[in-house]
């Protein structure tokens, strides 16, 4: 979650930067930056809904953890290459990895935690789970202004190429969750 707040505070700037090479959030290009993400969100919510949908039977078939650190992955390599487009078409196949990791995101960690809590605690184990929601949001919040300049030059597209590595950092400690930690052993 922390690095999807990355993600959803700096894609524009990021798109503004690589691809109408301008930070000037009056510009024409800085405008156009806003309509590209706009397209590009409702790209990337679309791909997540049909992901969510053919994530099910992987599901089954090979585990949630495995399906959602490879979904995490796609999600990193999509921020790590959307800076990297520097025309308008190409952040399209970036965005991809962004919603297959949104798909993933929404639904698989709560397919996770549900097979390995008792189900008459159900609603008090996912009002605490959705904490991890909240806080890693909140430490976004409160902790990246402190680095955004002085670690990444104050350039957004150092942003999401952070937040990618932290998708990736994710997907691994997803891995190291035990199978039988989630009642699927």
């Amino acid at each position: 979650w922390y690095a999807m707040g990355i993600y959803w505070t700096y894609v524009t700037y990021s798109i503004a930067r690589s691809v109408y090479n301008t930070s000037e959030p009056v510009s024409d290009g800085f405008r156009s930056a806003v309509l590209t993400n706009g397209t590009m969100g409702a790209f990337y919510n679309a791909v997540a809904f049909v992901a969510a949908l053919a994530m099910m039977p992987l599901i089954r078939k090979i585990g949630p953890r495995k399906v959602h650190a490879l979904a995490l992955v796609a999600g990193g390599l999509g921020m790590l290459f959307i800076p990297q487009m520097t025309q308008t078409a190409w952040l399209f196949p970036a965005a991809v990895g962004v919603g297959i990791c949104w798909g993933s995101i929404m639904g698989t960690p709560y397919v996770m935690l549900a097979s390995c809590i008792p189900p008459r605690r159900t609603g008090v184990y996912m009002g605490i789970f959705n904490m991890m929601i909240v806080i890693p949001m909140l430490l976004n919040a409160a902790t990246f202004p402190f680095y955004y300049e002085p670690w990444l030059g104050g350039d957004a597209r150092n942003a999401l190429m952070l937040a990618g590595v932290l998708l990736v950092c994710a997907a691994v400690a997803v891995m190291r969750v035990r199978d039988d930690e989630l009642g699927t052993a």
